[in-house]
């Protein structure tokens, strides 16, 4: 054990006798060019997002084929606007509520623009009527 603890107090003792003088940084005198870090742009992150959305027809809501929470896209024309939810009428004659909960800027969406949503499925209301949250809102 003596032995042991005479190796240990040695080595630390070769340790703090070390020749080495600690480094100071080098400092260049070229100038450096400082460059701002980059920034994800909005629109790669959009489409990021709408790249794993599946398109959906009236039916598949109606029928409840699609996952409450699932990510859907659904084509139609905006019929009705009432304080923020929009009523997207499907080819068929069919309408589906959409929240708006678009973020940042938002393009104004009137009556009778025909729209790209993208968003998440948020079941049926009261009425029975398929509900969408609209993340994404684009007037084709």
């Amino acid at each position: 054990m003596k032995k042991l603890f005479m190796l240990i107090i040695t080595a630390a003792f070769l340790a703090a006798c070390s020749n080495e003088e600690p480094k100071e940084p080098v400092e260049s005198t070229e100038p450096t060019k400082e460059t701002a870090p980059t920034e994800q742009t909005s629109d790669g992150v959009e489409e990021g997002l709408k790249e794993d959305t599946v398109e959906r027809e009236y039916a598949a809501f109606a029928n409840d084929e699609v996952p409450v929470n699932s990510k859907v896209k659904f084509l139609g024309k905006v019929t009705a606007i009432d304080e923020g939810v929009y009523a997207v009428e499907s080819d068929a004659d069919e309408i589906l509520y959409v929240k708006d909960i678009r973020l940042g800027e938002r393009t104004d969406i009137l009556e009778g623009f025909d729209v790209s949503v993208y968003g998440t499925y948020d079941g049926k209301d009261d009425e029975g009527v398929p509900v969408i949250k609209g993340i994404f809102i684009d007037a084709d």
